[in-house]
């Protein structure tokens, strides 16, 4: 009786998804634009209002970090804790800019313009911003200027864009 009611479910379920097309959001330019808007809002909130204490104000050797616990590794375990401070705001700064990549990438992207062109805009405002996020926590001083967080929010711009590219070829279904 369970593998009938079973096989009844999925033939009941396979002819509703026949009949009734998948639903389908859109969500208008003007719209999308507005959540960038709010989207960079935010960054820059989080970022240049992140508590924080700063004892130096540029840090300007890239992978400065990561070296530094590379080479902790090589000699010696690392606690769990330190492995933490340095991996903890890597993440944060690529997560932090991927929807803005994203609605950057969806804000221009049309058919008339090449997608490459798309892709570059995108990363150059991603770029941009993060560099103008930074020259602005210089003068901040419980701030640090990192060029760390140039390249790690320039790396989740372009993750963003990406994802705004795929929007297209992928779709996914729950049951």
């Amino acid at each position: 009786k369970l593998r009938e009611h079973s096989r009844a479910q999925k033939l009941n379920r396979s002819i509703a998804q026949q009949l009734s097309p998948p639903m389908t959001i859109t969500i208008s330019r003007p719209i999308t634009i507005l959540l960038l808007l709010a989207v960079t809002v935010s960054i820059a909130f989080v970022t240049v209002y992140a508590s924080g204490k700063s004892y130096s104000k540029i840090d300007p050797i890239p992978f400065e970090d990561i070296r530094h616990l590379t080479h902790r590794l090589e000699h010696r375990p690392v606690s769990t804790q330190i492995v933490a401070v340095i991996v903890m705001p890597i993440i944060a700064n690529i997560l932090l800019f991927v929807p803005w990549g994203f609605l950057t990438f969806l804000s221009l992207y049309t058919i008339d313009r090449p997608t490459m062109q798309t892709y570059v805009l995108t990363i150059l405002g991603g770029l941009s911003f993060s560099l103008a996020i930074e020259a602005w926590q210089y003068f901040l001083p419980t701030r640090v200027a990192d060029v760390n967080d140039v390249i790690w929010n320039t790396t989740g711009t372009i993750l963003g864009a990406v994802v705004g590219h795929l929007r297209q070829r992928i779709r996914f279904e729950f049951e």
